[in-house]
C-alpha cells in the first residue's frame, strides 16, 4: 500500500513531498541503485532492512514502512526514511526501523542532496502527513552526520540530547602500525601481554568468514560466548528475543554474495574459537556491533582486545577509513582510539 502524496511548504515556496510505502519491496530498484551513491549508513542497507523485517518485525506483527520524501516542485527523490509500527496490548509506537539491532538512525540520503539549515520543521510536518496512526513516535540513535553529511533528522525541531554517545576513529595509514598508532598505553600493554599468552597456548588464527561453513560455525560460537558473558554480568540479552538470532544469521549468510553488508570474525588458538566480532560495512566505514570472547582461563588472554586489534588491521587492509565502535561509553572503545559522538533522540 502507498499512502497519498502530502506536502509542506514554507512562504518562499521551498516545499517538500511525502508518500508512505507500507512495503519495502516497492523501493527496493531505487533503493538498491542509492546504496552505491547516496548517503546512508550500513544500518540502513536494504538487505539489513528486510532481513529484520522478516526474522523479526512480521513474526510478531509489527509493520515496516517507509517515508519517501521528494521535492515538492522538482519531483525529485530526496531522502527514504524507514521507520516501523510496533501495535502492543495497550499502545502503539512508531520508531526507526531496526533500531533494536542497529546502532544509526538516518535516512537513505540522495546523491548531492543537503537539507537547508532551516528546514527541519518542514521536513518533519511532511513526515507526520505521511504517518500511520500511533499514540507515540520515539527516534533514538539520531547522529548528526552520516558519510560525511549532515543528517537531516538531527536538523528535526525539539530534539533531546541522549545520555549515550557513539564512538569512532579514522583509521589511516599502513595496517601493520595501524593499531600502534591508534591505542593508548595500557591497551598497548595488554595487546602484547595477550599476544604472549595466546602464544603460549598454541597457533593463533584470525578469519573474516567467507564461506557458509564457516559462518555457520562461527555464529554459534558467538551466541554461546555472549550468552555466557551476560549471564556472568546478570544482564538480559536482546539476542534471546524471538527472531533475532535467526535475523544475524540471515543477514551473515547474504553478506556472502556481496549483497548485504554483514561480515563475521573470528579468532582461534589452534581448534578452539576464542573470540568473534560481527559487523557491518558500507563505503568506508566498518560497524562493531557484537564483540563476544570466551571466558574461565581465556580472560587473562584478552581475546576481546585481541581480535579487535586484527579486526582492524584488516579494515585498513581492506581500504576502509572509519572504525565505528558503536554505541556505548565502554573503556576499550576510547583505548583503541575512538573519540565520542553526540546523539540525540525525538519522541512525540
Amino acid at each position: 500500500m502507498t499512502s497519498p502524496l502530502a506536502t509542506a511548504s514554507d512562504p518562499a515556496g521551498f516545499g517538500l513531498t511525502a508518500r508512505r510505502h507500507d512495503d519495502l519491496t516497492a523501493l527496493e530498484p531505487i533503493w538498491r541503485r542509492w546504496e552505491a551513491e547516496a548517503a546512508l549508513s550500513a544500518f540502513q542497507r536494504f538487505d539489513w532492512l528486510q532481513a529484520i523485517d522478516t526474522h523479526i518485525l512480521r513474526p510478531r506483527g509489527d509493520r515496516a514502512f517507509v517515508i519517501e520524501v521528494t521535492g515538492a516542485v522538482s519531483g525529485k527523490g530526496l531522502m527514504l526514511v524507514p521507520l516501523v509500527l510496533e501495535r502492543r496490548r495497550i499502545h502503539s509506537r512508531i520508531s526507526f526501523l531496526g533500531s533494536e539491532v542497529s546502532d544509526i538512525s538516518a535516512p537513505v540520503l540522495a546523491k548531492d542532496y543537503v537539507l537547508p539549515d532551516d528546514a527541519g520543521p518542514m521536513l518533519w510536518q511532511a513526515i507526520v502527513s505521511a504517518l500511520p496512526p500511533a499514540d507515540l513516535i520515539q527516534i533514538d540513535q539520531i547522529t548528526v552526520a552520516v558519510q560525511g553529511r549532515p543528517n537531516p533528522l538531527a536538523s528535526l525541531p525539539d530534539l533531546t540530547l541522549s545520555p549515550k554517545k557513539s564512538f569512532d576513529v579514522a583509521i589511516e595509514g599502513d595496517p601493520e602500525t595501524l593499531v600502534d598508532r591508534l591505542v593508548n598505553n595500557q591497551t598497548r600493554r595488554i595487546l602484547k601481554t595477550s599476544a604472549r599468552r595466546m602464544a603460549e597456548r598454541g597457533t593463533v588464527r584470525f578469519v573474516a568468514a567467507t564461506t557458509r561453513e564457516e559462518v555457520e560455525t562461527l555464529l554459534p560460537v558467538m551466541v554461546e560466548q555472549r550468552f555466557s558473558r551476560f549471564r556472568e554480568l546478570g544482564r538480559f540479552d536482546h539476542l534471546t528475543r524471538p527472531g533475532i538470532e535467526n535475523c544475524y544469521r540471515a543477514a551473515a549468510l547474504a553478506g556472502l554474495g556481496g549483497r548485504g553488508p554483514a561480515q563475521v570474525f573470528g579468532l582461534a588458538v589452534d581448534d578452539q574459537w576464542i573470540a568473534t566480532t560481527y559487523t557491518l560495512i558500507h563505503a568506508d566505514t566498518i560497524h562493531l556491533t557484537i564483540v563476544t570472547m570466551a571466558g574461565g582461563d581465556w580472560h587473562a588472554c584478552s581475546p576481546g582486545m585481541a581480535i579487535l586489534a586484527r579486526y582492524m588491521r584488516w579494515a585498513r587492509e581492506k581500504g576502509l577509513t572509519v572504525m565505528d565502535f558503536s554505541v556505548g561509553d565502554m573503556s576499550y572503545k576510547s583505548g583503541f582510539g575512538g573519540q565520542a559522538r553526540d546523539l540525540y533522540s525525538l519522541t512525540k
